[in-house]
């Protein structure tokens, strides 16, 4: 099977389109001050993508450097920034090309539901953290009374009944998850920032999105599987939902903040 890391080489430009919309230059500024950062602050990006999060950041001086196994995808937040000074670097999360120690914080943003490596690249973040830096982490899947978690949900259950093998990604399914893990290696959790949701839409065009493969929870089904289990699946929400009313998603974000020791 193809590595599904490869995915999001192929498919740069739809994810951008979808979910690289930049944080707010106030959002940034608010993250630094929560965090505490210095005015001249190194920062390290970890599956930094499109530089949803990087490009802002640069934008308020910080010093930035991103990294993404996808080099499309770092060639798009490139293209996006070309004045701003943020370094780009394609290497895996989980074997960071840097010495420990060298970073006042490092960011890793709605990353972590996607790896099944999740935990070792916490692990490398920490190392190339100094004592006293922040690691930032942002989770952005939603809780499981959110009605288009409980779609999703139902799209998992019915792929894996079409007998597709592990459908969504591998990586962590809940925040308490990676929280557990960060306080295991023995980080202080530090006050987090909540910020609205990025949009709001109706569930049934949280369906349309999902047929129109706007998702990267998709890519991984076969072009044949994914009709039939979509029919089901709007049938399912019709019946459970009101497809018409609008909901934001996610209904929150939500940054965690540690300090490394």
């Amino acid at each position: 099977m193809t590595d599904r890391r490869d995915f999001f080489s192929a498919n740069a430009s739809i994810y951008d389109d979808r979910s690289g919309a930049l944080l707010a230059d106030d959002e940034a500024q608010d993250l630094a001050r929560a965090a505490r950062l210095d005015p001249d602050a190194t920062i390290l990006d970890v599956g930094a993508g499109t530089g949803r999060v990087a490009i802002p950041l640069a934008r308020a001086g910080f010093q930035v450097v991103a990294v993404d196994t996808a080099l499309p995808m770092l060639d798009v937040l490139g293209r996006k920034a070309p004045d701003l000074r943020v370094r780009r670097i394609a290497a895996s999360g989980s074997r960071l090309p840097f010495q420990s120690a060298c970073f006042d914080a490092a960011v890793i943003a709605r990353l972590l539901y996607l790896l099944s490596d999740w935990r070792d690249l916490l692990r490398d973040a920490i190392r190339v953290v100094r004592p006293g830096g922040r690691i930032l982490h942002e989770w952005n899947n939603g809780a499981p009374d959110e009605e288009w978690v409980q779609i999703k949900e139902k799209a998992r259950e019915l792929f894996e009944d079409a007998g597709v093998a592990n459908p969504f990604h591998p990586g962590a399914r809940r925040e308490s998850e990676v929280d557990e893990c960060l306080l295991a290696e023995g980080l202080i959790r530090r006050r987090g920032i909540q910020m609205p949701a990025d949009f709001q839409i109706t569930l049934g065009e949280f369906l349309d999105r999902i047929a129109a493969g706007k998702f990267s929870y998709t890519w991984n089904v076969p072009p044949g599987v994914l009709p039939g289990c979509l029919t089901q699946l709007r049938a399912w929400a019709s019946a459970s939902f009101d497809l018409d009313r609008p909901v934001p998603v996610p209904r929150e974000r939500s940054w965690k903040i540690y300090e490394a020791t």
